[in-house]
């Protein structure tokens, strides 16, 4: 009989949110704050002082980002792969390598390696409110149904008087062709 083992190694992957221009204060970011790996496989509520520890985290490449409803931290693709196994040791050491990436490009390894622990600024903050718009003449009558309107009342006040001006030979012969 042949048995197959399978050796499940899991990993924790570190770091912190430090302060920034747009987040001074690490500590005013909210509690609800998370750091999800592989969108919700793993997750992680980031400490009162900006330290995460996800717990978990399988072998290979994972995409970590920060879930805040406040900021926009930039996403993070994580290889982690074993080094060889010192003598004595059942399992290997793993080595970590993080780097940006941007959503809808391929993961490259050309980005420079981020420091592990993990260290992630914040690089903007959600704007949910606009300015309300004054009032504008032109936006008002570049409205598809004010042109609607516009060309309705044209054609109630103008058409009559241009059928006024037109020669009474032309007139009785549309009158004609109408009964």
């Amino acid at each position: 009989m042949l048995s197959v083992v399978l050796c499940r190694l899991t990993y924790r992957v570190r770091g912190s949110i430090v302060a920034s221009e747009i987040l001074s204060d690490v500590s005013q970011l909210s509690t609800r704050a998370q750091v999800v790996v592989n969108g919700g496989e793993n997750r992680a509520y980031i400490q009162k002082d900006g330290t995460f520890a996800v717990d978990n985290v399988k072998l290979g490449d994972s995409l970590l980002e920060i879930a805040s409803s406040e900021y926009v931290f930039p996403k993070v693709h994580v290889r982690i792969t074993l080094k060889d196994a010192v003598e004595g040791e059942e399992e290997g050491r793993a080595a970590i390598a993080a780097r940006y990436v941007q959503i809808g490009s391929e993961w490259s390894d050309d980005a420079p390696v981020l420091a592990y622990p993990l260290r992630i600024s914040a690089s903007d903050k959600y704007d949910f409110f606009t300015e309300r718009q004054g009032f504008s003449i032109i936006t008002m009558f570049s409205n598809p149904y004010m042109m609607m309107v516009g060309a309705s009342l044209l054609a109630v006040f103008i058409l009559p008087r241009l059928q006024a001006n037109l020669d009474p030979e032309a007139l009785k012969e549309l009158q004609g062709n109408k009964e």
